[in-house]
Formats: C-alpha cells, sequence, structure tokens
C-alpha cells in the first residue's frame, strides 16, 4: 500500500520539525510538505495534492479555518486534521462547520496523531477526548433549548445500540470489544446510520442524536 501523504502546517518550526521527524519514521506515512503560514499551506497543497493535511488553526496569513476552507474549496475529499493547543467553543463550531475530519489538542501522544491519520483515511472522524466532550456537551446545551423534532423511524435496535457508544465518545475499536463484533461491522452500522439520516460526519450524528433524545445523555 501506498504511503499516506501528509502536509503540515504550523508557524512554529520546532513543532513542524518534531511532528514531521516523528511521523516520517513510520513506513506508511510521507511528509510532503510544511508550511508556516495558512497561505503558503494553500500552495504547497495546489503543488502536492496531498491525502491529508494536518493543520494548526493560529497561522499568519490566513488562519487553520481560513486554510480549511480554501483547501475545501479545491479538494472536497482531502482529508483535513487540525492539531492545536486551543479548546474553544467558537473555534470548534467554526472548524466543524469548514469540514474538518478530526480535531486534535498539541498535548496529544503522538502515536494518537500518526493513528488519527491512518483512521482518517479510512473514512472516521477523530477528536481528543476533551473536543468529544465539548462537541457532546454543546449539543446537550442547545438541545434543551431547541424544540425537538419527530424521531426518525428507521433506526434499528443494533444501531441505536451503537449510536448510544458513539455518542458517550467510543472508538469503533472500542464499540467492536464491547459489543463483541468487527470494528469492520460498527463501522458498516454507523455509515448506515448517517445515510438514513442523511447526515454527513460523526459531529452531525452526534447532534442529531442528542436533539431527537435517541440516547441517554
Amino acid at each position: 500500500m501506498a504511503p499516506i501523504r501528509v502536509l503540515i502546517a504550523d508557524d512554529h518550526e520546532i513543532i513542524r520539525y518534531g511532528i514531521s521527524t516523528y511521523l516520517s519514521s513510520s513506513e506508511k506515512i510521507e511528509i510532503v510538505g510544511e508550511a508556516s503560514t495558512g497561505e503558503e499551506c494553500i500552495e504547497l497543497f495546489k503543488e502536492h495534492k496531498p491525502d491529508v493535511c494536518l493543520l494548526d488553526i493560529s497561522m499568519p496569513k490566513k488562519n487553520g479555518i481560513e486554510t480549511t476552507h480554501a483547501i475545501r474549496s479545491l479538494d472536497s475529499e482531502t482529508k483535513i486534521l487540525i492539531l492545536s493547543m486551543h479548546i474553544d467553543k467558537q473555534l470548534l463550531g467554526e472548524v466543524l462547520q469548514a469540514g474538518i475530519n478530526g480535531y486534535l489538542l498539541k498535548n496529544t501522544e503522538k502515536q494518537f496523531v500518526l493513528n488519527s491519520i491512518i483512521a482518517v483515511m479510512h473514512g472516521q472522524e477523530i477528536f481528543s477526548d476533551p473536543i468529544s466532550d465539548l462537541i457532546k456537551h454543546s449539543f446537550l446545551n442547545q438541545a434543551q433549548n431547541e424544540a425537538v423534532p419527530e424521531i426518525h423511524p428507521d433506526i434499528t435496535s443494533r444501531e441505536q445500540e451503537i449510536l448510544q457508544l458513539i455518542v458517550e465518545g467510543l472508538t469503533s475499536k472500542e464499540i467492536a470489544q464491547k459489543l463483541y463484533i468487527s470494528p469492520r461491522t460498527v463501522d458498516t452500522h454507523r455509515a448506515n446510520l448517517m445515510q438514513k439520516l442523511e447526515l454527513n460526519n460523526i459531529a452531525e450524528l452526534v447532534r442529531y442524536a442528542i436533539e431527537h433524545k435517541l440516547v441517554a445523555s
């Protein structure tokens, strides 16, 4: 299998160097470019067409959110991971709307960063635990102040069981171990859920589940 082609953008050279050095040590990763600004990242993206972009939020000449929008306008299929020291409700909402595939904090273990890159290439969305908690709590608070629409009638009991565990923040592997099924089966159920509910990503799925009271919060 060809290595995953990764573009890194962060305005701190030492951080770029550390991330690049570690990821390059894996035969599964090829670093195709490193950028210190959002504009430089966009130009390198056009040149190299990476599989995954690993972006900081706070960058000069277009921040990570603006850079995400620009990349999405060029290619809707590229995977985008935010790697930031910031955890902020407003920022989170903006990057989710921009269309990211994951949001990791910079205190994340380096192995988890590598695993996250591989996971998003397989269609998963990855968030550090504090980010997952913020998503859940934000949607819970919003749901308390909004009318509750009708529950979708086509969700099976197994899908609802898996949905509950997704909302609780479990990964596909953890859900599979808990339910004694394969991770591939979990991914199939999750894909079926999003297709039935006409949703595009895990964040929307969590929000839908909470707002429609499909899970115990």
